[in-house]
C-alpha cells in the first residue's frame, strides 16, 4: 500500500505512488514520524488538516491568483537559508479585512514549502535537517492559553507558555497567525512583542496574518516594533469575502 497522499514530499519524490512508497521510508519517518503524527511536520505545530497543503494544492490558490503568482516567485528565495552571507529572505504580511479569505491556509502552504526546501536542501548538502525547521503559532489560541494559565495560577502551564515563546522566537521560519485581532493585557502584548522583536532583529523570515493592515501594528504594538515588522516585509492583500466552509 502506498502513502503518497500522506507525505509532504509526494510531489517531489520519484517513489510516490509506487510500492516502495510506504511508512518505512526513512524520509517519511524523518518528516512524519512512525505514525504520521510525529516528526518534523508535527513539530511545526500546524493544524492536522493543513499539514500536507502546498502552494500547488492550496484551496485558496484559485481565489487568490495574484497572491499565489507572487508566492511562486517568493518560494525559490528559500535556497538562501543555506547561504550565510546571502541576501535576507523577506517576511510576508498577509491581510484582509474579511476573515476566511485563505490567509491561514496560504501561510501554512508557504510554511510547508519552507520545510520541504529545508529538508531536501539539507540532504543535498549532507547536513542534518533541523528538528523544528518551522513553527506555526495561532496567536488567538496562544492568548487563550495564557489567559487560562494566569487566571488559574498554573505554573506548569506558564512553563509551557514560555516554551512556546522560545520555539516561536527561534524557529528558522515561523507563521504568526491572526496577529493583533483581540484586545490583550500589557503582559501578553509584551510576550508577542518579544517574539516579533527577536525574529525581526535576527533576520528570521516570518509570515504574519491579520485582519488589520500592517500600519495598525503601530497601535497594536508600538511604532518601533512596527518599523521593524515592515522592514524587509512584503504586504500581500487578500481579496474577496469569506470562503470558510467551502474548502
Amino acid at each position: 500500500m502506498t502513502h503518497a497522499n500522506n507525505c509532504i514530499l509526494s510531489s517531489r519524490c520519484k517513489l510516490a505512488g509506487t510500492s516502495d512508497c510506504n511508512r518505512q521510508c526513512p524520509h517519511f519517518i524523518s518528516l512524519h514520524g512512525y505514525s504520521a503524527k510525529g516528526g518534523r511536520v508535527a513539530n511545526a505545530n500546524t493544524p492536522a488538516d493543513y499539514r500536507l497543503i502546498t502552494l500547488a494544492t492550496s484551496p485558496a490558490r484559485d481565489s487568490q491568483a495574484k497572491v499565489y503568482a507572487t508566492l511562486e516567485k517568493y518560494i525559490p528565495t528559500f535556497e538562501r537559508q543555506f547561504e550565510p552571507d546571502g541576501d535576507r529572505i523577506k517576511s510576508l504580511f498577509l491581510w484582509s479585512e474579511s476573515p476566511g479569505t485563505g490567509k491561514t491556509t496560504t501561510a501554512i502552504a508557504v510554511l510547508n514549502e519552507w520545510m520541504i526546501a529545508h529538508y531536501l536542501g539539507s540532504l543535498k548538502r549532507n547536513r542534518q535537517a533541523a528538528q523544528t525547521p518551522a513553527y506555526f503559532l495561532d496567536v488567538n489560541a496562544f492568548q487563550t492559553d495564557y489567559n487560562l494559565a494566569t487566571m488559574t495560577n498554573d505554573d506548569a502551564a506558564m512553563g509551557s507558555i514560555k516554551a512556546t515563546i522560545q520555539r516561536a522566537q527561534q524557529a528558522p521560519f515561523a507563521v504568526l497567525d491572526d496577529i493583533g485581532v483581540r484586545s490583550a493585557s500589557e503582559a501578553f502584548r509584551s510576550y508577542v512583542h518579544a517574539i516579533v522583536n527577536y525574529r525581526t532583529a535576527n533576520g528570521l523570515p516570518t509570515i504574519f496574518t491579520s485582519n488589520l493592515p500592517i500600519e495598525e501594528m503601530a497601535v497594536v504594538f508600538d511604532a518601533r516594533l512596527y518599523d521593524r515588522m515592515r522592514d524587509m516585509c512584503a504586504v500581500l492583500p487578500f481579496s474577496g469575502e469569506s470562503r470558510r466552509g467551502r474548502r
